[in-house]
């Protein structure tokens, strides 16, 4: 593919790992589905996800985990197996539609090790390098791996490439990172073994240098592979270090693998997991890939939230060679073709809320907030519409503007119209606490004007404007309505609902210029109190206490923030926790007064929370009563986000496409 965007030359230039060409320095990280068959076999949900991508323009494809002793070791239910002979059609029907469009495709071989609870690798005893608790360690504990055994997996490993090969996969990926059996081995913190595979980094890496070894016995010098590794294991005690990281990329390198892709761990729960494999700060494992790049030959590849620019910017430093995205393909899957065609603005950006994550936490195929069609490449495209049809969508937050997008896409004449005078919604709340948000509701902006779509903002509908407007279809995506939970003093001039939150942001622009302020952002008082221990409520105190506040967060539930993705949740209760955010559930509200409130406690016990002021973030409804009154307004009347029923963006975003896309 000819390359045509000076601003990211390096990062479109072709690249080789071994023998192997790719159009570009653009890799998808492996990342787990969910999509695979009970049986480990390659669904037709597995193909279409993967062609989407290639489709796309990423230059090589990297499968996720394909379990090299199926069903043992196995770390999903759904997990692709490649132990078998029985495997090798549906992988090599997956190269085919891969190759297809233009991309490369390798794929990442695992034993999950201790990892590999009974409950998912079918009832089949866990094993490990020493005897170690399993993850999570309630389950109990793994057990030692003999020597015999050892030697038996190596062979699994060698196998499972010779079935890649045979598939015409192009290049197999070690997974020796991440918590797997392999890092097990390398890692003191879970190998503390007295004979030839434990004690040194030299015995520790016993184990991987044989299966290296054993891998190109059975595919030759010529068949691409390479490991992903650790750089560091981030807060495990005996964990993997800098310095044997480095040590350990110049063994592999010798042993004979192509490249060396760099990565790192900071466990499988909790929050050391969103700092490493899944990084929330961009770009934080490049200093990683950096120290390697400096101390091997082969080519390094590095991980770890990194934008296009940064991936350029990587590349032409000689921090790394080969930039992995695996959440931003998953957002938008041509993300390299628009970087090609100079359309970078276009770009549907991933907002890192661990949604696809959460998705195979709770067991269950990848979706995306973002991206609606995540997941479902493989599903029969909506039919056409018979005529264009005159579309009136009434609210501009996420459901909105997604619904519109998605209907002029088809070839509808749409007019959107929100009340206010700034299209985003909820949005631009979300915003005031993550950029990310700001960006989605930028880039759904741009899409309605690029598609012509007519928005008339400042402009607040009624029932009878819609009947003399006369549409075809009528999307109503208003929101949510707000009812203050019944608390004596609610209506205190020290207590701020949702209404009044924006009334106080108004002034202050754009969300980036209240991000960038100092504490004193808005007028608030040094003591905040927060009703409603959601998502909301939690994102918003963790913002409070990170600029200055002291925040206390109250819940009447028994539960906080259990709406918000798994690792999202793990991220945010550890910001609470780091800035001492006290947060209490099972209260019963007596009281707003001027000194706070008046709370009793599940023990019985009545206490004051002391407070400036008091944030409602609860009492959000469906507003049932809205939506009644555009019925029939309309020869066809839809409902999205927030009013029909309580969204979050995720859902806002997956039901504005639904509606649109059956018009």
């Amino acid at each position: 593919m000819i390359q045509t965007n000076p601003g990211f030359r390096e990062l479109l230039k072709s690249g080789r790992i071994g023998q192997m060409e790719l159009r570009n320095r653009i890799v998808m990280a492996a990342t787990g589905t969910y999509f695979a068959g009970r049986d480990g076999l390659v669904t037709e949900r597995l193909k279409g996800y993967y062609a989407e991508r290639a489709r796309g323009g990423a230059g090589l494809i990297v499968v996720e985990v394909a379990s090299v002793d199926y069903p043992r070791g196995r770390v999903m239910t759904r997990q692709i197996g490649i132990s078998d002979d029985k495997f090798i059609p549906g992988l090599a029907e997956l190269a085919e539609v891969v190759h297809q469009h233009g991309a490369k495709l390798g794929i990442q071989i695992q034993h999950g090790g201790r990892i590999a609870a009974p409950f998912l690798s079918g009832g089949h005893e866990p094993v490990s390098a020493s005897a170690v608790p399993l993850v999570p360690a309630e389950l109990g504990a793994a057990r030692e791996l003999t020597v015999l055994e050892i030697r038996q997996l190596v062979q699994c490993f060698a196998a499972a490439a010779g079935r890649a090969k045979k598939a015409g996969i192009d290049g197999v990926e070690i997974h020796a990172g991440h918590g797997y059996l392999i890092d097990q081995f390398l890692s003191r913190s879970t190998n503390s073994r007295q004979d030839e595979y434990g004690g040194t980094l030299e015995n520790r890496a016993r184990f991987l240098l044989e299966i290296i070894g054993a891998v190109r016995g059975v595919v030759g010098r010529e068949y691409p592979a390479w490991c992903r590794i650790d750089g560091r294991e981030f807060g495990i005690e005996n964990g993997i270090t800098q310095d044997e990281a480095q040590n350990l990329a110049r063994m592999i390198e010798n042993a004979g693998v192509d490249a060396v892709h760099v990565s790192g761990y900071g466990g499988s729960a909790g929050v050391g997991f969103t700092e490493a494999p899944l990084v929330n700060i961009p770009g934080y494992l490049v200093p990683l890939a950096r120290g390697i790049k400096q101390k091997v030959n082969i080519p390094v590849i590095t991980a770890g939230r990194i934008s296009p620019k940064f991936g350029e910017k990587v590349i032409r430093q000689g921090d790394a060679d080969f930039i992995a995205m695996g959440r931003s393909l998953v957002a938008d899957p041509e993300l390299p073709n628009k970087l090609l065609a100079g359309n970078e603005k276009d770009i549907r950006k991933c907002i890192y809320c661990y949604t696809c994550v959460h998705q195979i936490f709770v067991r269950n195929g990848v979706c995306c907030a973002v991206n609606a069609s995540a997941g479902k490449e493989s599903e029969p495209a909506p039919a056409p519409p018979v005529k264009s049809k005159k579309v009136i969508i009434v609210g501009g937050g996420p459901a909105g503007m997604e619904a519109a997008r998605v209907a002029a896409l088809r070839g509808h004449q749409v007019t959107l119209y929100e009340k206010e005078r700034r299209l985003g919604g909820t949005l631009l709340l979300a915003s005031i606490v993550r950029k990310e948000n700001e960006e989605l509701t930028a880039y759904l902006i741009r899409q309605l004007k690029k598609l012509n779509v007519r928005i008339e903002s400042g402009k607040k509908v009624t029932p009878e404007m819609v009947t003399q407007l006369r549409p075809d279809v009528l999307i109503l995506a208003t929101g949510a309505t707000r009812r203050n939970p019944p608390i004596q003093g609610i209506d205190k001039p020290n207590v701020i609902d949702g209404d009044k939150f924006r009334a106080l942001i108004k002034p202050f622009g754009k969300p980036s210029l209240i991000r960038k302020m100092s504490g004193l952002w808005m007028p608030l008082g040094r003591k905040i109190a927060i009703i409603g221990g959601g998502m909301v409520g939690c994102e918003l105190a963790a913002f409070l206490a990170e600029r200055g506040r002291k925040v206390t967060v109250l819940e009447s539930g028994e539960q906080i923030g259990m709406e918000m993705p798994i690792p999202f949740r793990w991220m945010i209760m550890d910001k609470l926790n780091q800035n001492s955010v006290p947060v209490i559930t099972g209260v019963t509200y007596d009281e707003i007064t001027d000194k706070g409130v008046a709370v009793t406690l599940k023990a019985g016990n009545n206490q004051i929370i002391e407070a400036n002021n008091i944030i409602i973030a609860d009492g959000i409804e469906p507003d049932k009563e809205q939506v009644a009154a555009f019925q029939s307004t309309a020869p066809e009347v839809y409902c999205a986000g927030d009013c029909g029923k309580l969204s979050y963006i995720k859902d806002s975003i997956a039901e504005g496409a639904r509606v649109a896309s059956t018009i």
